[in-house]
């Protein structure tokens, strides 16, 4: 999946953490969960097989957001409420992750150990086609659009750019219902580069929720609310 499309899942649930307890900390901790797997399995993967197709591995199993869970509720009885909640943050920003890369496809993977070993590595995928693979595809463009909005309105930036909230959303939700027509068709989509079903729907549904996410971000800190 596309590394902004998982900066965006982050950011959504940053903006549902900022909802409830006004802490931008939660923010960055969701935000840094949503990217956790990634940073960490693809280096290691690297590492052992020599290319970035074998990044799937410990940070992409259940057990590694249930150990942050259970951290995080340790911390929350033991230490502190904040610092609790920051882990758990974590935790659900990599678990963000892992249904974007609907790792449910991958059992031996996701549930590991129980299943045995990690698959052996798949593809052999150059660090740079893989870098260039998720950058020139336009779904990419409008998540890193989305990207940019959504951390301005949560950093606290304030500025005429917050007026465009509803045409961003309109166009993110127009480019969504494209992507979810090629995913009920199961044709190619020229904004994903995809012609699969699962990973069409995924961006579909991405995309919509990034609208959602967008007007919200909008109301919450275009002064349209007391």
């Amino acid at each position: 999946m596309y590394v902004f499309c998982h900066l965006v899942a982050g950011l959504l649930l940053g903006v549902v953490f900022y909802a409830w307890k006004r802490d931008r900390l939660l923010v960055v901790a969701a935000v840094f969960g949503s990217l956790l797997p990634d940073l960490t399995d693809k280096p290691i993967g690297l590492l052992i097989a020599g290319t970035v197709g074998y990044g799937r591995i410990y940070a992409h199993t259940l057990l590694f957001p249930g150990t942050l869970l259970v951290s995080g509720a340790a911390l929350w009885q033991i230490y502190s409420r904040r610092a609790g909640l920051v882990v758990m943050a974590v935790a659900a920003g990599v678990l963000s992750h892992q249904l974007l890369d609907m790792m449910w496809l991958e059992p031996a993977t996701w549930y590991w150990p129980l299943l045995g070993p990690f698959p052996p590595p798949g593809m052999d995928i150059p660090i740079l086609a893989y870098i260039l693979g998720d950058l020139l595809q336009p779904a990419e463009w409008l998540f890193a659009t989305a990207c940019l909005f959504l951390a301005a309105g949560l950093a606290g930036l304030r500025g005429g750019w917050q007026r465009i909230a509803p045409a961003l959303s309109l166009v993110l939700a127009f480019f969504a219902m494209w992507v979810f027509l090629c995913a009920l068709t199961g044709s190619w989509c020229p904004v994903t580069g995809w012609d699969d079903r699962w990973d069409n729907a995924i961006v579909a549904s991405m995309l919509l929720l990034g609208a959602a996410g967008v007007d919200r971000v909008g109301v919450l800190f275009g002064g349209r609310e007391k």
